[in-house]
């Protein structure tokens, strides 16, 4: 299969390695120069999953480039930028609509596909997130910092051959991958539990696991999701909120040593995702009259974060 990611980061390195390595033709999409220099000369440098030892990477060669133009035709586009640039990481790629290519969101967030539908045919996209961990090592390298089911669907809940093409190809090359008919709840589901998660570790700057550790913590998140599922099921969209909790425990557990990209975001001084996830659910909340003082707190205190540091 050939493949476009747009985006660079942790999750676009992760996935172009594994793709790339299972035999797909990968090109990554990516406007640092200094990343795509790198990348072309080196290849990607992937650190497994429960190896700490920095220098046992496995070099992978994957090509990139800052180019959209020299993209002229591919079987998927992966979209794995921050939510608050998928606009303008999109708009520079949407002619590969008309040769027939889909586009495959993974990014984390509320709202990507109403910006997605607003840029190429809503047949043409296809919606998904992945509770795979990872963090970015220099400028071409990646660290796998956790196992996780890759969700993706089509958006009307048909199982289309192209959509059970994807799902084979990513799960033969590691990339355990989930089909839903019901994609837009699914996409619910991970912002609500890494609304509980991220914005928590990014503040007191420790991995995943040691929200587990604390009952202070585990209070405060399962205060965080019953705010978000109420604001959702005010929008129907239905979720059990003890399903909730096990997915936020399972996620903490499986992604323990992990630092959230919220936590690499606030430790790079870069923008956080804050607004398309905690933000995002203070919105619907209050179109419903729902309160939503946890989330809206959290917001806060993660906003005069990021002030800080770029302060510092």
């Amino acid at each position: 299969m050939k493949i476009l990611i747009v985006g660079a980061g942790a999750i676009g390195r992760l996935f172009g390695a594994l793709l790339s390595r299972g035999g797909n033709d990968v090109i990554l999409l990516e406007k640092r120069e200094e990343v795509v220099s790198a990348i072309n000369r080196n290849g990607i440098g992937l650190l497994e999953f429960g190896v700490e030892d920095p220098d046992a990477v496995t070099i992978i060669p994957v090509r990139a480039t800052t180019n959209a133009a020299e993209i002229t035709a591919c079987d998927l586009v992966i979209l794995a930028v921050k939510s608050f640039d998928t606009r303008e990481a999109l708009a520079p790629v949407a002619h590969l609509a008309s040769t027939g290519s889909a586009f495959l969101t993974v990014q984390t967030g509320i709202g990507n596909i109403r910006v997605m539908e607003s840029l190429v045919p809503k047949n043409a996209i296809l919606g998904g997130y992945t509770f795979m961990a990872a963090t970015e090592l220099g400028v071409s390298h990646v660290k796998h910092g956790g196992a996780g089911k890759t969700v993706i669907g089509e958006l009307d809940g048909s199982i289309s051959d192209r959509i059970r093409s994807i799902a084979d190809t990513f799960t033969a090359c590691g990339i355990e991958t989930e089909i839903s008919p019901s994609i837009h709840t699914m996409i619910w589901k991970k912002v609500i539990v890494l609304s509980a998660i991220n914005p928590l570790t990014a503040l007191l700057q420790v991995p995943n696991g040691f929200l587990l550790e604390h009952m202070e913590s585990v209070s405060l998140m399962k205060r965080l999701i019953d705010e978000a599922a109420a604001a959702a099921e005010a929008r129907s969209i239905v979720l059990r909120v003890d399903e909730l909790y096990d997915t936020l425990f399972e996620t903490l557990k499986r992604t323990a040593g992990n630092l959230s990209s919220m936590l690499q975001d606030i430790l790079e001084e870069r923008r956080t995702e804050i607004d398309s996830q905690n933000g995002a659910i203070c919105r619907y909340a209050r179109e419903r009259g729902l309160p939503a003082c946890t989330h809206e707190t959290i917001v806060d205190l993660v906003r005069l974060a990021e002030k800080h540091g770029r302060r510092e």
